[in-house]
């Protein structure tokens, strides 16, 4: 009996020592539990912050616009009140003759053909500085003007233009989008003169097919007599620019052949002049005329050069 008790011993000791240690392990496990339940990090309870304030620290403050001043809304509106005044006032009421302006002219029977336009272009260009250009063709003559108005409201237009003095009155009537007219008369005459406005245009040059450019007449060649000033600028293009005392102008083309050279621009029709040349040792003489290179301090040695310097420029 004794040795069963002794055999029986050890597992009854089992038995006990499983029961302590189960029961221990599950008071071990309600412990856990519960301090884990104490400890666990949720979003309800961060470092004791609810999840609004959690929210509300991590979120950043929506910043405040910036409203423009008031005294900024109303300038700006000012200056585009004004801008608008500006454009409506050039637009619809502007009477200035500044501009160019053109007036179509019958083309006379002893320059034109039977197969020709039957008018011709006339630009008139007013600048603000009070200056003036007339052109027809590739022709300009520079003058002046100036413009007045009476106590009627009349307005006057006087030119001075290739020496001559003219006047006359004028009005000014349209707008910019229909486009602008300009009307030329006088008092003692019912005609008037129509010119609407727009922009030069010239007639196309064409370099004869044949031209070849010459280091000894290519430059600007300059005729001064105290009196009249010719310069003739000869391009290796094949165009050239005629000056006469900065009162007319002319483009056109040239060609070199037989000792002369062959230049033709616009009038009111195509003009072709021939200019005799030829090489000196101080200079390019044309139409027997002494043209020096650049400076301009060549002189006519007869009379008759001042005459003929005249003529080549017409």
């Amino acid at each position: 009996m004794d040795e069963n008790k002794e055999f029986l011993a050890p597992e009854n000791e089992s038995e006990s020592t499983n029961t302590d240690t189960t029961s221990e392990t599950t008071e071990n496990t309600e412990e856990f539990a519960a301090f884990a339940e104490n400890n666990e990090d949720t979003p309800q309870n961060i470092d004791g912050m609810s999840e609004e304030a959690v929210a509300t620290e991590t979120t950043p403050a929506p910043k405040k616009k910036k409203l423009l001043q008031l005294p900024i809304i109303i300038s700006v509106v000012i200056v585009a009140a004004v801008a608008l005044t500006l454009f409506v006032t050039k637009a619809f009421f502007d009477t200035s003759i500044v501009g160019t302006w053109i007036q179509s002219v019958p083309m006379s029977s002893d320059t034109s053909s039977s197969d020709e336009a039957a008018n011709f272009d006339i630009y008139y260009t007013f600048y603000n500085d009070g200056t003036l250009d007339f052109t027809v063709g590739t022709m300009t003559w520079n003058g002046t003007y100036t413009v007045s108005t009476d106590k009627s409201g009349n307005q006057t237009l006087e030119r001075v233009l290739n020496g001559s003095q003219m006047s006359c009155n004028y009005a000014v009537s349209g707008n910019m989008f229909t486009g602008k007219t300009l009307e030329l008369y006088t008092s003692t005459s019912d005609e008037k003169a129509e010119l609407k406005s727009g922009n030069v245009v010239k007639p196309e040059l064409k370099v004869d097919k044949d031209f070849k450019a010459d280091d000894k007449v290519t430059g600007t060649w300059t005729y001064d007599n105290g009196y009249t000033k010719m310069t003739y600028k000869f391009n290796d293009d094949g165009t050239v620019e005629i000056n006469q005392s900065d009162s007319v102008k002319a483009e056109g083309t040239y060609l070199i052949k037989n000792k002369t050279i062959i230049i033709k621009y616009y009038y009111t029709d195509e003009v072709e002049m021939d200019v005799a040349y030829s090489v000196e040792k101080d200079g390019l003489k044309l139409n027997d005329i002494l043209y020096t290179k650049d400076d301009g301090s060549a002189k006519a040695t007869t009379a008759a050069a001042t005459e003929a310097a005249t003529t080549s420029a017409k």
